[in-house]
Formats: C-alpha cells, sequence, structure tokens
C-alpha cells in the first residue's frame, strides 16, 4: 500500500499529516519523502550500514527500539512534569480496562483464522522448485509477511475505535476505526493479488489450488471488512510506493 488518502479523509487534512495514512510498506525511500517514520527506518539502516553492523539483526533492532523507548519515556516525563501530573498515581481508565473486548468478536476470530493461514502459507514458501522466480516469491512474502500481524492489530484497533464512538457522547468523529479498517483491507486486498501471481507461476503448480483458495478467501475477507466498517464509500483511491509491487502482481 504505502501512503494512500481513505476517501474520507479532506485533501487538506491528508496533507498536513500524510504519514497517518503510510503503513510503512514498500519502496521505503520513496516513502520516505513523505512519512518521517519510514525516513528515520532508513537513516537508521544507513548508520547501521556505515558502522559495518547488519540492520536487520536482532541485537541491533532492539538496540535502537531500546533507544527510542528511552528517549520517547524522557520526553513523556518532562511533559507530564509540565503539566503537574504524576505519572505514578493515575486513576484507572475503563476504556484501557476493556480495550481488549474484541477478542471475541466474529470479525476479529475471522482475522485472526486467516493470519494464521497467511503464516502457514508464508513457512510453504520457504522451500520452492529450483526454476521458480525468487524475485516474484520473495515480493509475495514480502506482502504476506507484512500483512500476517498488521492486520490484526488494525481490526483490534477499528472495533475498539468503534466502540468508543457508540459509547462516548463527546467523542469527535475522527473516521479512526474506518481508517484502520481500511488500512487491513488494502493489505488483504494486496495479498489476494500476491496470491493469485504465484498460483499463476507454473513452477509453483503443486501449490496452485491454496493459492487459489487464499486468494478468493482475501477478497471475500476484504469485502466484509468493507460492508461492516466503511459500507457506502466509493473506494477510489491511489497508492503511493508500491508501484513495483502493483505491477509483479498485476490480474
Amino acid at each position: 500500500m504505502g501512503i494512500v488518502k481513505p476517501p474520507w479523509i479532506s485533501n487538506e487534512f491528508f496533507r498536513s499529516c500524510p504519514f497517518n495514512y503510510c503503513d510503512h510498506f514498500g519502496d521505503k525511500e520513496k516513502l520516505a519523502v513523505v512519512c518521517i517514520i519510514c525516513k528515520e527506518d532508513v537513516e537508521r539502516i544507513e548508520k547501521c550500514k556505515k558502522e559495518g553492523k547488519d540492520p536487520y539483526a536482532l541485537e541491533n533492532v532492539f538496540a535502537d527500539v531500546a533507544q527510542n523507548l528511552a528517549k520517547t519515556m524522557v520526553m513523556i516525563s518532562q511533559q507530564a512534569k509540565e503539566m503537574d501530573i504524576d505519572l505514578t498515581n493515575l486513576p484507572d481508565d475503563e476504556e484501557i480496562k476493556n480495550e481488549r473486548f474484541y477478542e471475541n468478536d466474529p470479525i476479529f476470530l475471522l482475522i485472526k483464522k486467516y493470519s494464521n493461514q497467511i503464516k502457514k502459507t508464508i513457512t510453504n514458501l520457504e522451500i520452492v522448485p529450483i526454476d521458480a522466480n525468487v524475485f516474484l516469491v520473495e515480493k509475495a512474502i514480502d506482502a504476506l509477511s507484512h500483512s500476517a500481524h498488521y492486520v490484526v492489530a488494525k481490526i483490534g484497533r477499528a472495533l475498539n475505535s468503534e466502540l468508543r464512538e457508540a459509547t462516548n457522547t463527546t467523542y469527535i468523529k475522527s473516521y479512526d476505526n474506518e481508517t484502520s479498517a481500511f488500512l487491513a483491507y488494502l493489505a488483504i486486498e494486496r495479498n489476494s493479488r500476491a496470491l493469485l501471481a504465484l498460483a499463476k507461476h507454473k513452477p509453483l503448480i503443486q501449490q496452485r489450488r491454496s493459492y487459489l483458495k487464499l486468494s478468493k478467501t482475501s477478497l471475500e475477507l476484504a469485502n466484509i471488512i468493507h460492508q461492516e466498517f466503511f459500507p457506502g464509500w466509493e473506494l477510489k483511491y491511489q497508492e503511493y510506493g508500491c508501484e513495483e509491487y502493483d505491477q509483479l502482481f498485476t490480474l
């Protein structure tokens, strides 16, 4: 997906914070021009390479995460002090207590089942025939891997936001539930095209049936999300930063 403007977000608001509508998937160099999170990731990778470190090694990733968390904690503490807030003595928040209510929601259960199917497919792609198009397989794995946990998190957030909006009379409409679900929709729709591309690839013919079945499941699930979270909206949108994947997964 990269960056995309949901149809319910105004052009003015989108231009003010395009990074809110980036799933950080695609051409990071291109996305870094618009998204500060992608920019920081590109800078982190370049820094590691200059220092002769593997930017994808877990010890280096965790070191960077720990450093960022420490910086964030300092910022939060400073801001709380300025606002005379004692972070060690805050009342319980009912929303936090109930924020995982969605775990038994039928759509969330469908998403978790789908995520497990995607993970199984990724495992099966670890070994492919020698004449398989490695570039296609790697890009398909990129798309599937990105979506496996991402769609679960986004649908969980969408359901939480939906509850807050329905139960809080002072809640300001932000389209958070629609947008979160929309980002999950895009990832799942992209999966359907990636799986179809794999099904069409002759060297992978033995798995063709399973790829076609999961591609169909992806489309059906995307339609369920559309009807549940943003029915009536015509999904006209243009993606930025994922052109390479779109060309490879052309229907």
